[in-house]
């Protein structure tokens, strides 16, 4: 079916005089008129549409790898493209069989979904024979954010020897060439086990952001222990957490933010991995997101008249943009379905509301997304746009992950969290950014939240992030600054392997409530409390002592466990040993202090109230 999309208006505000109005509005306003796009022939396919785009020009003999990388896809040498294949959750993936039989290749299975390299000449086929229930999808475009011991006080832990010894720590990315020259600086661990889910061996290519959260973390950590994992998509995302839990590592860094997962809560591939790893005593650290000035979310609102183009703001129908040269972004645009069946449609048009740049038009309940990069000489302004193809109305949110991209109006920094800071996992622990120069600041200071830094409640409400990590600290990888959020979880994640290291009897739990509390204690930055901007505050570590031994008669732990901050006094003192310490935050503790060990007695909070 061919569908005539009536018009996308861009109204404009100070136009007073009516004849200058109209006189405007004839010769350079911002429409489109009976504009026909073949959308719905990609809708009875079960793939996403970017990928029908690829068969497309197959069929029209296109440059295919100049294609390739227009719609962001992954390739290799030989021509074929990495996507994925998904089953219904809970139910069994493809059998490799089925997929050779195409000339595909499985290089990763995880649960319900198959990572595959397959060509552009036999995808339609390959989607045209796929059973009820499956999807084919892209694999998520490596487009990652390219924005110290000393901020977070883990240099007191290093000196006393607790340097990361006994821990294990994995990190996750998608490119670690830069590790070789970082070990030759003394900036990385010498060595680590590494596994390669891409093919392409652990420390090919160019990419920078991988080597440098290993760099961040090994800077607290060094004497950590590492697992390192290349991935190019959930699948392999999967597979490393389950090689992680295999493993008994302890602490996971992932910096990859992951998009068009789910909407609510605990929903998606992201959130099932970090749940698999949380629930097998992992504390999992992973980037709040860099999208605070490239999102929107909201309810639909129809345009004027009769059309379905969504309505940002007061009739205007696109959100505009400016793209540097050579600039590029994966756009994304996904849906509350509890309410029903939905079917939005997302569109880029060029900046006369002319031509579609790009778009992304799959069926009902399946979530948009593409890419687009200028490759023109200047910069160029863009629109974006959402129409409504069926269903009614229901909140919807657009990401744009970007390089070289400014959203010029529309900006909405509430609810910019990316997955899995939407699980609600105790132990997944999702960071933003405050730059070093700021981290010293002290409680109550407002303002010093990196502009970019994503912040909370996610779509059900949770509050994000949880903690922030000091950014812009300087790495071997990109010859100085390393900034982000993609920075500050590294430097957090290293830092908790620098504390845990102190006190190996701590679980994961133990660490992470210690983590949150002292940062609540030091770093409580803008409003009192936990809030979608801070979190708890920033993390910090109270000043090293050997054997310390932690009291919280909050935390409730009468069993006496040494997993955790101990509730009687008399249970941390059997634990300590001569030389040691024991440290309250806060609280009443009746029981007398028995003086048979030379213990260190100290408190952090509130002065403790102990002895009758």
């Amino acid at each position: 079916m061919i569908r005539n999309i009536n018009w996308i208006r861009k109204r404009r505000l100070g136009i007073i005089v009516v004849l200058c109005f109209v006189l405007f509005f004839q010769s350079s306003s911002q429409q489109l008129r009976n504009q026909k796009h073949n959308i719905q022939q990609s809708k009875q396919y079960p793939m996403q549409s970017i990928l029908f785009d690829l068969t497309e020009s197959v069929r029209k003999n296109e440059n295919l790898p100049n294609r390739i990388r227009e719609l962001g896809l992954h390739s290799r040498a030989d021509g074929k493209i990495n996507v994925e294949i998904l089953n219904q959750n809970g139910k069994s993936p493809l059998g490799e069989k089925y997929i050779r039989q195409f000339n595909g290749e499985v290089d990763a299975t995880w649960r319900h979904r198959q990572s595959v390299w397959i060509s552009p000449e036999q995808l339609l086929n390959v989607a045209k024979a796929l059973p009820t229930g499956f999807f084919m999808k892209r694999s998520h475009a490596q487009l990652v954010d390219d924005e110290g011991p000393g901020k977070t006080n883990s240099t007191s832990y290093i000196n006393g020897g607790a340097d990361g010894t006994g821990i294990d720590v994995g990190i996750i990315d998608y490119d670690f060439s830069t590790i070789p020259a970082a070990q030759s600086n003394g900036d990385a661990p010498a060595t680590y086990t590494g596994v390669d889910y891409t093919g392409s061996g652990l420390t090919s290519g160019s990419g920078q952001h991988g080597g440098a959260c290993v760099e961040e973390v090994f800077d607290h950590a060094p004497e950590a222990d590492y697992f390192i994992y290349r991935i190019a998509n959930l699948t392999h995302f999967g597979n490393a957490v389950d090689h992680a839990v295999t493993n008994n590592v302890d602490i996971i860094s992932s910096s990859l933010p992951f998009y068009n997962e789910g909407w609510d809560d605990n929903t998606g591939d992201a959130c099932a991995a970090v749940a698999t790893a949380t629930d097998n005593g992992i504390l999992f650290f992973t980037s709040a997101g860099n999208r605070a000035e490239t999102h929107w979310q909201g309810n639909y609102t129809a345009g004027s008249g009769s059309s379905d183009w969504h309505d940002w703001s007061s009739g205007d129908e696109t959100i505009d943009m400016t793209i540097t040269s050579g600039g590029s972004g994966n756009f994304y645009l996904s849906w509350n379905t509890s309410g029903g069946t939905y079917d939005y449609d997302l569109y880029l048009y060029d900046a006369s509301l002319t031509t579609v740049l790009a778009s992304s038009t799959n069926a009902g309940n399946n979530y948009e997304e593409f890419s687009w990069t200028n490759n023109g000489a200047s910069t160029v302004t863009v629109h974006l746009c959402v129409f409504r193809d069926n269903g009614g109305s229901t909140e919807f949110e657009v990401f744009v992950h970007d390089s070289g991209i400014t959203w010029l109006e529309h900006m909405v920094a509430e609810g910019s969290t990316t997955s899995p800071s939407n699980s609600t996992r105790s132990n997944c622990i999702s960071v933003g950014a405050v730059d070093e120069d700021d981290f010293d600041s002290t409680n109550g200071v407002s303002g010093i939240l990196m502009s970019y830094s994503s912040q909370g409640p996610t779509n059900e409400g949770s509050t994000r992030p949880k903690l922030c990590g000091p950014t812009n600290t300087t790495t071997t990888a990109y010859g100085g600054a390393f900034g982000g959020t993609s920075a500050a979880t590294p430097n957090a994640a290293g830092t908790a392997a620098a504390f845990w290291s102190s006190a190996t009897h701590l679980s994961a739990t133990g660490v992470r409530y210690l983590l949150m509390e002292k940062a609540s204690i030091y770093k409580d930055w803008g409003t009192n409390g936990y809030d979608n901007l801070y979190g708890e505050g920033g993390i910090y570590l109270y000043d090293y002592h050997v054997n310390t031994r932690w009291v919280d008669r909050r935390y409730g732990n009468t069993a006496g466990s040494a997993s955790y901050p101990y509730y009687y006094l008399s249970d941390a003192q059997t634990a300590a040993t001569s030389g040691g310490r024991i440290v309250f935050l806060g609280q009443i503790y009746p029981e007398p202090i028995v003086l048979s060990k030379d213990i260190i007695y100290e408190t952090i909070i509130d002065p403790a109230q102990i002895g009758e």
